[in-house]
């Protein structure tokens, strides 16, 4: 008969044995509620946990970003000297020359373009006035990322030129949000920071480059005739041409460096500020940054807990074989082959475990929606986290890889050929086997080791978390309410004295405000990045010609900004009013420049020149962390409002102290700024201590993870030590009869049982405790103010399993010792 495909009869014969024993396990394990209720509980919190965190993973790290071939894209970046008065050496964003250095001799890129972020501008539209994030990209940039706007255009290379058309590209989230999803945005014209510009665009939902912030993108509008060497505000985006590698590309990035000279550099420059040093990234990495390390130990952790499960489980299986040796034996006298019960028990094991990953799967989806709701928003990418193929197919993974771990082991003692002596020793208890002795204690001693090293890394995190939660950020956070302002100047003439002028009468207007201690404002709030820096040059302390001179932070601040956030005025005295209406040139230094300058005697009105404006030292101030608790504080100089060569900065950071609750006095001061300018958006009203929480966020979160995963460690290991002690009396009844019937005394058998415990604690706490110390080694960089090896940290760890362990051990231990020795020589 043709048309029809018969399997062969060894197949069928296959199929129908496997599905036998998936009907037998079915039924045998529907019988043992207790046992497979805990197994499938212990399996689907491990393998829950782990997807739940590969999700994260992989949505962070192992997914590529949503641009055509985007591990072609790269950001270019110069590298910098850590420059006399500066800590922190690393990349700088080009200058105007430097990027065009870069586009004119370009060798190794198929596309070359550029990049500014986190412009802040006044959007007036539908609604009320909107602070939004701008940034600036070239027309280059948008082919470098090859993607296409969900409606309109992108600026032509024509029109991203200097006097070209004003125009905009907004974000998904704020066309809809505060256009409404309107269907004709496209043509529109809206009004920006005093400025009438074109929407040509919108962007689908989920592009967020350079970060998630931004809200809108405007052309950089470059000019490549442009003279400007000393802002450094361009971010290189390019695209690997071809068969170009990552290596290649910086070994041209840094043959372009050591010739800034021929773009116009000065010498002095070039080997002042470049180190030579080129920086090639894949977009990928630069969006990653550091969050790869402290996730991949996560998932490292887990993978630990998943271990340690599946030893818990083995064990489990190993009393349940052990339990049902008769039946085996039974089974195997009566003709039953020893493959056949193999299968059978292995069988029973990976049905467990893909029960056990299904509800995995569940757990890990409510995981991972958890994770993402309580993730810093720090931690990039996480619109694009979800159980998605790759979880599901790891969940799939390391299901199957479970059951086969922990079913190996029992499958083959189940087939034997041992077994059959069971059936003669049938009616009679033994000692335990020495070849079951060490299996379980291996898996004991494993799970002890494994969960120490979660533990002491966990421990590692929470010790460093201490140390940087007290770290002197140098202001006092508590009861400082902050916002942003970013005025439009064609509303104030644009004139710096109005702009001034605004600030001064906003700033009486607030202290006016009952419940406000000091108010006072600043161009950038402590915490918020470095930006703005300055070459300095000091009267008394002069370069040479060949020399760059010392670079510092400059803000500028206005009077009782110092009082407002609690920085101590440590020599002098804050700003007031007559610094800036009369252009004083007076300048507030922090202690760190006055160390090193001028370490035993007053810094008051020494004087120095910033960018050509001369200036006195008025005062000194604490130093204030610029980035984050865990790096060195930044030296600052503080400029008045106005000063020789300018000022009336637009766009300041408000800080307000407050008596009581500082959110209670928000709607006074809306009210008081609409008073004054109806189309002044306020944005980021923020507590100052939310700030500070912030900067620690990431840090939190990872320890907070691996606190989780260190508890469920030591639960499990406790867990595991129990089982076995439990298991060791059981068999050693007949011999704890035997002692007591001798006169050992119930002391004495307690102890001769716990420390059975104890001495697989033992072994299990110092392997442990050397492979801590090579996990110590990846984890140097998460930590701050102490050692990888910490010391205390390896002891307290150690002490408490040690303790845990006895704690496992009591119970059983107890257990044997009022066993009456009639019953036990009986039951023996």
């Amino acid at each position: 008969m043709t048309g029809s495909i018969n399997p062969p009869p060894e197949t069928c014969l296959v199929i129908g044995s496997v599905l036998e024993d998936v009907r037998l396990a079915l039924r045998t394990l529907g019988k043992d509620r207790a046992f497979t209720l805990l197994t499938v509980v212990t399996l689907a919190v491990a393998i829950g946990a782990n997807t739940a965190i590969f999700s994260v993973v992989d949505g962070v790290l192992f997914r590529p970003l949503p641009f055509p071939d985007a591990d072609r894209i790269v950001t270019v970046a110069a590298g910098t000297l850590p420059a006399p008065g500066r800590t922190i050496p690393g990349a700088i964003p080009f200058s105007d020359r430097g990027y065009w250095h870069f586009v004119d001799n370009n060798r190794v890129y198929e596309a070359f373009g550029g990049y500014s972020g986190g412009q802040q501008m006044a959007l007036i539209g539908d609604g009320e006035p909107l602070q939004i994030n701008a940034a600036a990209m070239t027309a280059s940039a948008w082919e470098v990322l090859g993607t296409i706007p969900q409606r309109g255009r992108f600026p032509t290379p024509e029109e991203d030129v200097p006097g070209g058309p004003i125009m905009v590209v907004l974000s998904h989230g704020l066309w809809v949000g505060y256009f409404g999803s309107d269907p004709d945005i496209i043509g529109r014209t809206i009004e920006l920071t005093g400025l009438q510009a074109e929407v040509i665009g919108v962007m689908p939902n989920g592009f967020n480059f350079p970060s998630p912030a931004i809200d809108l993108w405007i052309p950089q509008r470059l000019d490549p005739a442009s003279q400007n060497f000393g802002a450094h505000s361009i971010y290189g985006l390019a695209r690997l041409a071809p068969e170009v590698t990552i290596e290649s590309a910086l070994a041209d990035a840094e043959s372009l460096i050591a010739r800034f000279g021929e773009a116009g550099y000065g010498e002095t420059v070039v080997a002042g500020l470049f180190s030579g040093e080129a920086f090639v990234r894949t977009l990928k990495d630069e969006v990653v940054g550091d969050a790869r390390q402290p996730l991949l130990i996560l998932l490292g952790a887990m993978v630990f807990v998943l271990l340690i499960a599946c030893s818990n489980v083995a064990n489990l299986f190993l009393v349940r074989a052990d339990a049902r040796m008769r039946e085996s034996a039974v089974r195997m006298a009566l003709g039953s082959g020893r493959w056949k019960l193999i299968r059978y028990v292995m069988t029973e094991s990976v049905l467990l475990a893909v029960i056990g990953g299904v509800v995995g799967v569940f757990l890990a989806y409510l995981g991972t929606q958890a994770l993402v709701a309580v993730a810093p928003a720090s931690i990039p990418r996480l619109d694009e986290i979800g159980v998605r193929g790759p979880a599901l197919l790891y969940t799939s993974g390391i299901a199957i890889l479970a059951g086969l771990f922990f079913g190996l082991f029992p499958a083959l003692r189940s087939g034997s050929d041992k077994m059959l002596g069971a059936l003669r020793d049938a009616g009679r208890s033994a000692t335990i086997g020495s070849e079951r002795h060490r299996a379980r204690s291996a898996m004991v001693v494993a799970q002890v080791a494994l969960a120490l090293v979660v533990f002491v890394g966990s421990g590692l995190m929470f010790r460093s978390f201490q140390r940087l939660r007290a770290v002197d950020p140098g202001f006092r956070a508590e009861n400082v309410l902050t916002f942003k302002l970013s005025p439009v100047p064609a509303n104030y003439d644009n004139s710096p004295e109005v702009l001034a002028q605004f600030y001064d009468e906003l700033l009486d207007g607030l202290e006016d405000i009952p419940g406000v201690a000091r108010a006072g404002a600043v161009t950038s709030l402590p915490l918020q990045g470095i930006a703005g820096s300055l070459s300095t040059s000091i009267d008394e302390f002069p370069v040479a010609d060949d020399e760059f001179p010392p670079t510092f932070l400059i803000r500028r601040a206005t009077p009782g900004y110092f009082e407002a956030m609690g920085i101590d005025v440590l020599e002098g005295r804050e700003f007031t009013d007559e610094d800036h209406q009369e252009r004083l040139g007076s300048l507030i230094i922090s202690e760190s420049i006055k160390d090193r300058f001028w370490p035993d005697v007053s810094a008051l009105g020494k004087r120095m020149a910033i960018a050509g404006a001369a200036a006195r030292s008025v005062g000194v101030v604490r130093d204030v962390n610029a980035v984050g608790l865990d790096t060195e504080a930044e030296p600052y100089i503080y400029k008045p409002l106005l000063d020789s060569v300018g000022g009336g900065v637009a766009a300041m950071a408000m800080a307000v102290r407050a008596n009581a609750d500082p959110l209670s006095l928000v709607p006074a001061i809306r009210n008081l700024i609409a008073s004054m300018d109806a189309e002044l958006p306020i944005s980021e009203i923020r507590l100052m201590e939310g700030i500070v929480s912030d900067s620690l966020s990431r840090t939190s979160f990872t320890m907070t993870l691996l606190l989780l995963a260190a508890a469920i460690a030591l639960f499990l290991g406790s867990v595991g030590i129990y089982g076995v002690i439990s298991y060791i009396v059981a068999q050693r009844t007949d011999e704890v009869g035997v002692r007591l019937a001798l006169g050992a005394g119930a002391p004495e058998v307690r102890w001769m049982i716990l420390m059975q415990g104890m001495r697989l604690a033992a072994v299990g706490v110092v392997v442990g405790l050397l492979a801590a110390v090579a996990m110590g080694r990846l984890m140097t960089s998460l930590l701050y103010g102490i050692s990888p090896f910490d010391v205390t940290t390896f002891v307290i760890g150690a002490v408490i399993f040690l303790v845990v362990a006895a704690l496992a051990g009591i119970i059983p231990a107890v257990r044997a010792s009022r066993i009456p020795p009639a019953v036990a020589l009986q039951s023996g």
